[in-house]
């Protein structure tokens, strides 16, 4: 059994020029279904994320303890990762299967009051012109046992300014 399994996430490249983002790790245990036969190994490991939510709220102004400027809004936004873990079966014919599963995160993104040409970022986001693309940097899965995996997925949201 290997330790860990590097998976893959069918999505584009990640944006090089990001000025509001958040990257958040998400950690989980899956359990392969009751229905579906033990692991001998895993194959791969894939993730979409889709973003199903967002809103805008007013927080508190101030400067965090990690020097952060909060600038009283926050975008969150819902991220929902569909995930797809082939795998061998522990069995003489040894054939393939897939588990399915999918986990909601919610992710929040500091933003500033006004654009960096001024327009206020309320009025951006009632008018429809801020974008909210979530993409999958990295995936590490690693089984714990035959129906056990424990995985990472460092997930990036960006927000752009239209």
């Amino acid at each position: 059994m290997k330790a860990f399994e590097t998976g893959s996430c069918m999505q584009g490249v990640l944006p090089t020029e990001a000025m509001y983002f958040k990257e958040e790790i998400v950690c989980e245990v899956l359990s392969i279904p009751i229905q579906k036969p033990d692991m001998e190994r895993m194959l791969d490991v894939m993730i979409w994320p889709e973003i199903v939510h967002v809103s805008l709220v007013d927080t508190p102004k101030g400067r965090s303890y990690e020097g952060q400027n909060l600038s009283g809004l926050k975008l969150v936004a819902e991220v929902n990762l569909k995930e797809k873990v082939t795998y061998v079966a522990n069995e003489p014919k040894q054939s393939a299967h897939a588990a399915y599963y999918e986990t909601l995160k919610s992710v929040f993104v500091v933003l500033p009051e006004k654009s960096p040409n001024g327009t206020d970022i309320c009025e951006l986001f009632r008018a429809n012109r801020l974008t909210v693309c979530a993409y999958v940097e990295d995936v590490c899965a690693r089984m714990l046992d035959s129906r056990t995996i424990h995985q990472c997925v460092m997930l990036f949201v960006d927000i752009k300014l239209c």
